[in-house]
């Protein structure tokens, strides 16, 4: 296979050429718009009126509000165990929760930051199409099948990080398109940067990194004369790799320096790697998510996206007889990013979360509309002139007609779309099935309110509360004094737990080790939940929705200088 330079296009100085320009900017404006603000009042609904979320994007936003709001407000109380891009965006957000609580204390912040990059992902869909000059009915039809698809939109509005890494993913995937066609080193260093800002996202951005180098390797092998070969085939590499090995050590030298952990996720106790494990040795949903049956990763994975197999089949086949490389970069960047979810699921190294799969979906896509071969004319707006092209086309419909029907019904068989967002939605479908009584995810909060106003009505001066944020970043969220309490990322965190009589400390908050343990203050005293090791008297308890008790707090009255609240 051969593979040949397209020179740049020049820049259209006509009038004729700058209408059609400023039209398209108006056009991605008002997409980027709408559904932001569609994302994003899908979410504020769903968590404002049936108080259905997933506790994993409230919780970043607990990790960017200490950084404002905490006793000891610092940016590396940002957390080292979880990418801090998503608490980034939404610590400006939290700003407004002055004047608009619910962005704190309900954790609307994150539907805020994961509407926006959900928008922006459907941008460079549009984006690409625009550069492969498809047609514009074509073009829209492919924006509907990302934007639209309902895996796009419930994690749109789900505040997780998973549109983060969708859209970094898709503008490192555009950029990749464009060097292919005009061999321009500036997309090559922004499809590098795309990759960096999205490992500071999600770290599965790495296995994504890394095909999409091998790829740009031998690209720029074949391409380059005979002589520099391997020079030229190293310098892209280095060219597209350098931001993501950069924002790689920033992130691990910087956790290594403030928390003694280079890659807390894997090391720390609140990292995924002790969570996948405390859950195995629980059992119960946690414990059987990591399916290592390939029937249900199978089934989760084409379920995501019917299409997959064929989009890939499609793509070496049109690359091998076309000579289109740009049908590989899709595959190059997030088929690597599906293999690492399907093997770590198999191994049980992480949870087989069918969100994990969601790729797919911009992967098929992408494959389709690279099928267009670009041209600088004005396309025309059913433009699918070739066979190749009407196989892309073909493919969009497929996936537009065929493939979201499976995906709604693969979100709502409980064995494949095991997220608890689904079945919250399939739950106002059917409620005297899925009555909202028996969803711990929809009342999950409600008790951790209901403690944080049990704190809030006794007005506690600064400090007084002494909890590990592991487990009880719900109550810190909720409350309207979070000062009260001494949190996991205090500077003083450690010396308070060790004498808390001494620093002024009036209660504790113990976790129930059963459900975790990684709890600092279980750890520290291990008979601290059963009868408060010594250090107070049991004042209160807080039941979870599952009728299990979560939280036990103690008054504190152990010590010489114990005060009495």
């Amino acid at each position: 296979m051969t593979v040949t330079a397209v020179a740049p296009t020049p820049p259209a100085t006509s009038d004729v050429a700058e209408g059609p320009r400023s039209s398209r900017r108006g056009g991605g404006v008002v997409l980027f718009v709408g559904l932001s603000a569609l994302y994003f009042t899908i979410g504020t609904i769903l968590v404002l009126r049936y108080n259905m979320f997933d506790p994993d994007a409230t919780s970043r936003v607990a990790n960017a509000g200490y950084v404002v709001f905490s006793r000891q407000p610092h940016l590396s109380a940002i957390g080292f165990v979880w990418n801090p891009l998503p608490s980034m965006v939404e610590i400006p957000v939290l700003q407004f929760s002055r004047w608009w609580p619910e962005l704190k204390t309900h954790g609307l912040a994150s539907v805020v930051q994961s509407a926006l990059f959900m928008a922006g992902a459907a941008l460079m869909v549009r984006r690409i199409a625009l550069d492969r000059a498809v047609g514009a009915a074509w073009r829209w039809l492919a924006v509907a099948c990302f934007a639209l698809q309902p895996m796009i939109v419930v994690y749109g509005a789900s505040g997780m990080s998973e549109a983060a890494e969708t859209f970094f993913l898709l503008w490192c995937i555009r950029h990749l398109m464009q060097w292919i066609r005009h061999d321009r080193v500036g997309d090559l260093a922004w499809a590098g940067i795309a990759l960096g800002l999205g490992y500071l996202a999600r770290y599965e951005v790495v296995p994504a990194a890394v095909g999409a180098a091998a790829l740009v390797a031998v690209i720029a092998f074949r391409r380059a004369r005979s002589s520099g070969r391997f020079d030229s085939a190293i310098l892209s590499v280095v060219i597209v790799m350098f931001p993501l090995t950069c924002a790689f050590t920033i992130w691990a030298v910087t956790g290594w320096v403030v928390s003694g952990e280079l890659f807390a996720t894997l090391s720390s106790q609140y990292g995924n790697g002790s969570q996948v494990a405390g859950a195995a040795e629980r059992g119960g949903p946690l414990g059987q998510a990591a399916s290592d049956d390939w029937v249900v990763i199978g089934a989760r994975l084409l379920g995501m996206q019917p299409f997959l197999g064929v989009a890939v089949a499609g793509a070496v086949v049109v690359a091998a007889l076309r000579r289109n490389v740009a049908v590989l970069v899709p595959i190059a960047t997030m088929g690597p990013v599906l293999a690492f979810a399907a093997w770590s699921q198999y191994s049980s190294t992480t949870f087989g979360w069918f969100r994990f799969y969601l790729l797919a979906i911009p992967l098929v896509v992408c494959v389709a509309l690279a099928c267009w071969t670009p041209h600088d004319d004005e396309p025309a707006r059913w433009r699918a002139g070739d066979l190749v092209s009407r196989v892309g086309a073909a493919l969009l419909a497929a996936s537009l007609l065929i493939g979201i029907p499976v995906t709604v019904r693969a979100m709502s068989d409980e064995r494949i779309g095991n997220q608890q967002l689904q079945f919250g939605l399939k739950s106002l479908a059917d409620p005297q099935r899925y009555p909202p009584t028996e969803q711990w995810f929809r009342r999950l909060m409600v008790n951790d309110r209901s403690l944080a106003d049990y704190f809030d009505r006794r007005h506690l001066p600064e400090g007084s509360v002494l909890m590990d944020t592991f487990n009880t970043w719900g109550i810190w969220l909720s409350s309207n004094n979070p000062r009260q309490f001494v949190i996991t990322s205090d500077y003083d965190f450690n010396p308070v737990m060790n004498r808390p009589w001494d620093f002024g400390v009036r209660y504790i908050v113990a976790s129930n080790p059963v459900i975790s343990d990684a709890d600092a203050l279980n750890v520290r005293y291990p008979s601290l939940w059963n009868d408060g090791a010594g250090l107070g008297t049991l004042v209160h308890s807080v039941y979870g929705a599952t009728g299990d008790e979560r939280f036990r707090v103690y008054r504190i009255t152990g010590g010489p200088t114990a005060p009495v609240g």
